[in-house]
């Protein structure tokens, strides 16, 4: 398989080749809203652990957890401390895959399975990315190839690629190039 690391795979829901771009265009966003990176949701508490929580209670000058919960409670109402854990008020969209993208085509699945795409979405809207099996791209860039850690990993991701080609194979694909 030939490695894309910025291309994600939309299959599309239609049995011929769309024509319209406006169209394909609209189903795209539709189907990867949910997944952009700078879309606010709903304010909640991003917890840190506890060792988190301790160096940052340190890092502001407080030698026990107690006075900082204290100070945070009269001080603050973006972040506080619950149960121990140091969390703070964040509207970060955990779900974020990309902040940008752009269609590059479009193919059938079968003429496509020969790829190792960074990512596919399936037509149910869900997002599936060699991260969901393990793989920490962080890792390949310290070694500058695939890190020891993500071989098992990039190997689940290939089977899930060729059960997904297999299924999809008779499915047109959006072939979007992403930044994330």
């Amino acid at each position: 398989m030939i490695k894309i690391k910025s291309y994600c795979y939309v299959v599309l829901p239609y049995e011929q080749q769309p024509l319209n771009d406006e169209e394909v265009n609209n189903y795209v966003r539709n189907q990867i809203s949910k997944y952009y990176s700078e879309l606010e949701v709903e304010p909640y508490k991003s917890f840190f652990t506890k060792d988190k929580t301790l160096k940052i209670s340190k890092s502001r000058g407080f030698a026990r957890l107690a006075d900082f919960e204290e100070f945070l409670e009269n001080h603050n109402d973006n972040d506080g401390i619950e149960n121990g854990l140091y969390y703070w008020i964040t509207t970060y969209n955990t779900q974020g895959r990309w902040d940008s993208f752009r269609i590059d085509g479009i193919k059938k699945a079968c003429d496509l399975a020969n790829a190792l795409p960074y990512s596919v979405v399936t037509l149910d809207g869900v997002w599936h990315s060699e991260m969901d099996f393990g793989h920490k791209p962080i890792l390949d860039f310290e070694v500058d190839n695939l890190h020891p850690d993500n071989i098992k990993p990039e190997e689940k991701w290939k089977k899930y690629l060729e059960d997904f080609f297999k299924e999809h194979s008779d499915y047109y694909l959006a072939i979007l190039h992403v930044h994330s």
